[in-house]
């Protein structure tokens, strides 16, 4: 009897390998028959586009790390290729040649990415001779004429008395009649190549992170510390079992909605409940839908831009808004 109880954890161990592996065998399949099932499909798009040699092995390579588990989306998605073309041309280095970035602009063309009528979709559809108003993180602002766009960045002449632009993070927001605003995260910085009478500034390609046409109200920023709001529904209309905390940083504010930064991502359509600090007055009981989404580049804790909607105000939280932005609004 001894020699059987010793022999127990001997044969105790093997048991728990063996059941451990008959448990995550199937899942760990599935996924590898899905991956597979996904680099068909980004085979067949490449084909079907009439993507081969170096563009398709600098997009499978960049898929591999940053879309492992749908590839495809690469070759379909604008934004996905967007991010790729970033990637690309930080690997290139600080002064990719105009070769290179024809190559890559070529590959958006056959992508079609490369824009057309219609609600500008990503800061390449910025156009020559539009004007930019940049905002600071300091609060200065700045406004730019738009020289070129190109793969590696917006090239801007600075406007007015203007003679330089401070080189730092900054918001680029511009307008078109008919259309809407936009506003995107940028970094200023020194552009390539000849300067004109006027010294020309680069602004890095970002996300699009909403047209604005639905915040037309004057906005406030906002300088109160990270705090927690409640997902409180869902965009199919189900409210979560355990509503889950995200952590923001809000941004700015208007009487119609606020601007967000997030720890998390949270789907478009979604509502969250807030309990909103502005200076000495805490606006109680709020309810935000969320129209837009962004991934602000470089990442951090709270790396996800979320626009929002306020909903169902009541005439106290509207009249503590109106009264916030009226004082703290730029003039």
């Amino acid at each position: 009897m001894p020699i059987v109880l010793d022999s127990l954890p001997a044969l105790v161990l093997p048991a728990l390998v063996l059941m451990a592996l008959a448990v995550g065998m199937p899942f760990t399949g599935r996924r590898a028959a899905a991956r597979r099932q996904g680099w068909r499909r980004f085979h067949a798009a490449a084909t079907q586009r009439g993507v081969s040699g170096l563009d398709r092995e600098l997009l499978a390579a960049w898929a591999r790390e940053e879309l492992p588990d749908a590839p495809w989306l690469v070759l379909t998605r604008r934004r996905d290729f967007d991010r790729f073309a970033r990637a690309e041309v930080q690997r290139l280095g600080a002064g990719p040649g105009a070769g290179q970035l024809e190559r890559l602009a070529a590959l958006r063309r056959l992508l079609a990415f490369d824009g057309g009528g219609g609600p500008a979709q990503s800061t390449h559809d910025v156009r020559p001779g539009e004007r930019v108003e940049l905002r600071y993180d300091d609060g200065a602002r700045a406004d730019a004429r738009v020289v070129a766009v190109d793969e590696a960045a917006v090239t801007v002449e600075p406007l007015g008395r203007t003679r330089g632009l401070p080189a730092a993070p900054a918001w680029a927001a511009f307008s078109r009649d008919g259309d809407g605003t936009y506003r995107f995260r940028t970094a200023v910085g020194p552009a390539r190549g000849p300067a004109g009478h006027r010294p020309r500034h680069a602004l890095a390609h970002g996300d699009f992170l909403l047209r604005e046409e639905r915040r037309r109200a004057p906005r406030a920023p906002v300088g109160a510390p990270p705090f927690w709001v409640a997902v409180e529904r869902l965009p199919d209309g189900f409210a979560p079992d355990d509503p889950e905390g995200v952590e923001v940083e809000v941004l700015d504010v208007s009487t119609g909605g606020l601007a967000l930064l997030a720890d998390r991502d949270v789907r478009r359509g979604s509502e969250l409940g807030l309990d909103l600090p502005l200076g000495g007055v805490l606006v109680t009981g709020l309810r935000a839908r969320v129209l837009g989404r962004g991934y602000r580049e470089g990442g951090g804790g709270r790396a996800h831009f979320l626009h929002c909607a306020l909903v169902d105000l009541d005439p106290v939280q509207r009249r503590q808004l109106e009264e916030y932005v009226l004082e703290h609004a730029p003039a």
